[in-house]
């Protein structure tokens, strides 16, 4: 077999090489290698006020700030014992909503160079942002910023927008549904599609599903004694590549699992297309259902109601919090001590299950569309590194 060795696999979220083993064209075997630097932040949490370690994963990732703040919160909520008033959770799960939506923008900027020909993509390119611009705007006035939110905190929310704000911001989800809903059509439109969206579009493969919720997340409906996780080296140990890699990998009852949007299609919504390219279907409807439940929540908060639990008290405690982020299951454990600082915190993201499963995916298919694989299942790089290998 032939080795091709992909040093920086391009428009995906972080540093990654790709190794593809491949006979007559035809890929065998595929390694996902993510290279980025380690950078500790569940160590940087130890010893911290609760609050400051809300914050602190936010700054994980660009992309999914929200999703780790709204699992912390959770986690640390479960271990002091509270839950936050109705307005706050509802204003939790506006945010992270806006949260799946900006992230899912950007994945349909990284993929259009794969799926979409070149004389309409230019056309898609510039509606995506136009877009992610206007959506974006609604994480700054409710969460009082663009990314990594500062209104997000434990017990529900430090500062809400003004009425008029708010009232704006209802008024004019309507334009924007409207507008998501000529990108959607482009987006699966088959007559302006490449020839690698038709060779996905004829790859099938089941696989096992995981997913805790449609919109928020639920940690009851997931077994999180279940989640196994080990280095990448050690699981691809017998390819010398290997070694190269910062991750962790995860499974779920000792199984591969695929996590994200069509994770919840297919377990919430009775989603049928099993192809490769129904990924990509699949986060086109992930966001429609989003902008839809962002409206009902918007319809719901009651501006004159609570947002946050008063008189919060942090006190020794273990706790889960489990979140359905923009590419599936994050889970987030954490423990305080008797002061109610921070003992420890681990964090468990989607891309960690989701990287065995996008290897398997690749065989069979050319390499330009294995790699356009790796693309659709949206890896994020600066979440899943965990580990560094010293020596060997």
């Amino acid at each position: 077999m032939g080795e091709i060795t992909l040093n920086k696999v391009c428009r995906i979220a972080g540093e990654a090489k790709l190794v593809l083993y491949e006979e007559d064209g035809t890929v065998q075997d595929a390694l996902f290698i993510a290279t980025a630097p380690i950078r500790g932040f569940e160590k940087l949490a130890v010893g911290k006020n609760p609050l400051f370690a809300v914050e602190a994963v936010m700054r994980i990732c660009g992309l999914c700030h929200a999703s780790h703040g709204i699992a912390m919160s959770e986690a640390i909520e479960n271990a002091i014992g509270i839950t936050p008033p109705r307005n706050g959770i509802l204003m939790r799960e506006a945010l992270g909503l806006v949260n799946r939506i900006q992230s899912h923008m950007l994945e349909f900027l990284m993929v259009a160079g794969d799926l979409l020909i070149e004389e309409k993509r230019e056309e898609v390119l510039f509606q995506l942002m136009d877009f992610h611009a206007k959506i974006s705007d609604y994480l700054l006035k409710m969460g009082g910023a663009a990314t990594h939110p500062p209104n997000l905190t434990v017990g529900g929310m430090f500062s809400i927008p003004k009425w008029s704000v708010f009232n704006n911001l209802k008024a004019r989800l309507p334009g924007l549904m409207e507008q998501w809903d000529g990108i959607a059509h482009l987006l699966t439109d088959e007559d302006i599609q490449t020839e690698i969206a038709e060779e996905l579009r004829e790859k099938r493969a089941e696989n096992e599903y995981l997913t805790s919720s449609l919109f928020y997340g639920d940690r009851f409906n997931i077994n999180v004694e279940k989640i196994e996780t080990m280095p990448y080296y050690e699981y691809r140990k017998e390819h010398q590549h290997s070694k190269e890699s910062t991750t962790l990998i995860a499974f779920y009852g000792k199984e591969k699992v695929e996590a994200g949007p069509r994770a919840r299609m297919k377990v919430y919504r009775e989603f049928k297309d099993s192809s490769l390219y129904g990924i990509h279907t699949a986060r086109v409807q992930d966001t429609t259902l989003a902008l839809m439940r962002l409206e009902e929540i918007l319809d719901s908060i009651k501006m004159d109601e609570p947002f946050r639990t008063k008189n919060i008290v942090f006190g020794p405690g273990k706790g889960v919090g489990v979140y359905e982020a923009p590419r599936g299951t994050l889970i987030h454990f954490i423990e305080l001590g008797d002061e109610g600082r921070v003992v420890s915190s681990k964090i468990i993201v989607p891309t960690m299950f989701n990287i065995p499963v996008m290897e398997e995916m690749a065989k069979g298919l050319s390499v330009k569309a294995a790699e356009a694989v790796m693309r659709l299942y949206d890896p994020c790089i600066p979440c899943t590194t965990h580990v560094v290998r010293l020596g060997g």
